[in-house]
């Protein structure tokens, strides 16, 4: 458990090599397999998804509570109808000049020749994307986004042991060390759903008809009791899946971009060559460029292969299931790692290496659905996902535009960190950024 604990990137790694793509092991006194068969994985996500129910719902509903993330069957299908409208393709083209506003608003901030946090610096841009664009506020606090941001992360270290889930921390405990963890939980489950209600209140205050996320679930009809309006505690349910969205995938996605561009100066160049060839003339990038930075999206999608910003995903069986000549009882616990197949060998030439330029058509062609699922896959996959693509190309074509990085002195670790299931830095990520008009 120790090692799990210590690097389970590795761990699994190690476990995969030794025993194939089909492990069973005993973990916490349940039968858990691991799965990296990417024609397992399709056919647990896509034709028998209502076989199976999430693993640690019922833990994470005290912070999440009852969104789209863990919401189950009916339930999810029909929020998942009301939501979708701010996630159509026309909804999110329109988004982009919120999104390179935002990203200019941070990068014009940085001062030639210094260092930059990167994590903190593409968190602060998340936070602002996802703001403004789906809930329709211009707010660029930095001192409100850090405070929300350090709240997630302590939540998220909640979730972190495997010897320590969070619901060991709710219930009441005499050791003054899980006293300290339930109430460092509990004031930042508490500071966000204050700053949540109160952005929910403002909504309804001044412009409940504007189009946004939460004027959306307002002004919605319910699926279950057929009144307008969702009521509040579901809406803050979705805007706290959204939140920690942008705090915890988009952010980190763009940290590793930075950090692996940071340390391949020639694949900087070539991003900056693309983007001075789109960009004629200087001018800012909006979504018609799209499709013409496809390098910008080669680096991207590398990215969220080599670090996926979630590293893995898992399932309960609801029933005794088949998956060939596997036979896996009722209650038990599948674990798929995008992480593992991400980097597999069996799937990619060097894996371990940063090479964008692998992404051609006659690749993707060739490569099995499931040995690529950054964002999940079937029912179940992320809504936000073309939101989330379309944010880290503006941002590597609107920040290279303008800047060019390098590591500092002390350099680049790309070591990851498991927090919670998502792939975090282990270190700080601090590159020097260097203005190009100088």
């Amino acid at each position: 458990m120790e090692r799990v604990n210590e690097n389970p990137f590795n761990f699994l790694m190690d476990l995969i090599q030794k025993y194939g793509d089909t492990i069973y092991i005993k973990l916490q006194q349940k039968d858990v397999y691991i799965l990296s068969n990417p024609d397992y994985i399709e056919q647990i996500f896509t034709r028998d998804y209502k076989l199976f129910s999430k693993t640690r719902a019922a833990e994470l509903r005290p912070f999440l509570g009852n969104g789209l993330l863990l919401n189950e069957g009916d339930s999810h299908r029909q929020h998942k109808k009301i939501i979708q409208p701010l996630f159509l393709p026309k909804s999110i083209k329109s988004y982009s000049n919120i999104m390179v506003d935002n990203i200019k608003h941070i990068s014009d901030n940085w001062q030639d020749n210094t260092t930059i946090d990167v994590l903190q610096e593409m968190t602060m841009l998340a936070m602002g994307v996802m703001t403004e664009s789906l809930f329709g506020i211009n707010f660029r606090d930095r001192d409100t986004f850090s405070k929300v941001s350090d709240s997630f992360t302590n939540i998220l270290e909640s979730f972190t042991q495997v010897h320590e889930p969070v619901k060991n921390i709710l219930v009441e405990d005499s050791t003054n060390q899980n006293k300290k963890q339930k109430n460092k939980f509990q004031d930042s489950l508490d500071y966000i759903n204050q700053k949540i209600f109160i952005l929910m209140d403002h909504i309804k205050k001044t412009n409940p008809e504007k189009t946004n996320l939460i004027s959306h679930l307002i002004n919605a009809k319910d699926p279950d009791s057929g009144e307008i309006g969702l009521p509040d505690q579901q809406i803050r349910d979705e805007i706290m899946i959204f939140l920690f969205a942008a705090h915890d995938t988009t952010s980190t996605a763009l940290t590793w971009s930075m950090a692996y561009l940071a340390t391949n100066s020639e694949i900087q160049d070539k991003l900056q060559k693309e983007v001075d060839s789109v960009l004629e003339g200087g001018r800012l990038p909006t979504g018609d460029d799209l499709p013409k930075l496809e390098y910008a999206e080669k680096i991207f999608k590398e990215t969220l292969r080599i670090r996926p910003s979630v590293w893995a995903l898992s399932r309960l069986t609801n029933e005794e299931y088949t998956m060939g000549e596997y036979v896996v009882p009722s209650n038990s616990i599948i674990f798929m790692s995008q992480y593992a197949m991400h980097n597999s060998p069996k799937y990619y030439a060097d894996p371990d290496k940063f090479i964008p330029e692998r992404w051609t058509k006659e690749f993707l062609y060739k490569l099995p659905r499931f040995a690529y699922f950054p964002f999940g896959g079937g029912i179940r996959s992320c809504i936000g996902e073309t939101f989330a693509v379309q944010e880290g190309i503006l941002a590597l074509a609107t920040i290279f535009q303008k800047w060019k990085i390098r590591p500092t002195t002390e350099g680049v670790s790309f070591e990851p960190k498991a927090l919670g299931g998502f792939t975090k830095p282990k270190y700080p990520i601090n590159v020097i950024v260097k203005s190009r008009n100088n």
